[in-house]
């Protein structure tokens, strides 16, 4: 709601998301995914604070752990410069371990829930929409259904990777994409 008041006017005259947007723009452009996906993302990990430090130590403009930051090459996660590089290099990888098959759109919804809760979670997810006769390769409606099961005792004790507090990645790839559609509607 706010972004929709408060910062719609300022970003329609100038076309510009936030102060960041031209790294966004280069480093989404490199790994190619739409800067304005990223942006959102950006945007939903840390309200575009590059100083910004989850309670279970991620950080930076994309909350990258310390520890996944360092096995991607960056040791400096507050640099914007650093932070997106390391952020957009992960939503990468991630994408990467998806079938290619699979349309581009559900691997970007399950790369970024997989960012949000792990790529083992997701995986768990998609063989458990399997199970309840939802289609595995398609995450709205589907596979988000699988990935709230997975907080329940019974379907938890089941999954490879145990319990996941689905929700969150439900309501992340969500937010995103509510996100990712206002900024298509403003930025170019």
């Amino acid at each position: 709601r706010r972004f929709r008041r408060g910062r719609y006017q300022s970003t329609t005259k100038t076309g510009q998301i936030s102060p960041y947007d031209r790294i966004i723009r280069h480093y989404a452009q490199r790994y190619q995914f739409d800067w304005r996906l990223m942006a959102a993302q950006a945007y939903v990990e840390s309200r575009f604070d590059p100083n910004a430090k989850s309670r279970v130590g991620a950080l930076g403009l994309f909350q990258v752990m310390p520890r996944t930051g360092r096995s991607l090459g960056f040791t400096k996660l507050a640099d914007p410069a650093q932070g997106t590089h390391a952020g957009i290099k992960y939503m990468h990888r991630l994408l990467g371990r998806f079938d290619p098959d699979l349309p581009l759109q559900e691997r970007v919804y399950f790369a970024l829930a997989a960012y949000n809760a792990g790529l083992g979670h997701v995986h768990d997810a998609r063989r458990l929409a399997r199970r309840l006769g939802k289609d595995p390769d398609r995450w709205f409606e589907n596979v988000e259904a699988a990935m709230l099961k997975l907080s329940e005792p019974e379907y938890a004790r089941q999954a490879r990777h145990g319990y996941c507090r689905g929700g969150q990645p439900v309501a992340y790839v969500r937010h995103i994409q509510e996100k990712y559609e206002a900024y298509v509607k403003l930025a170019r």
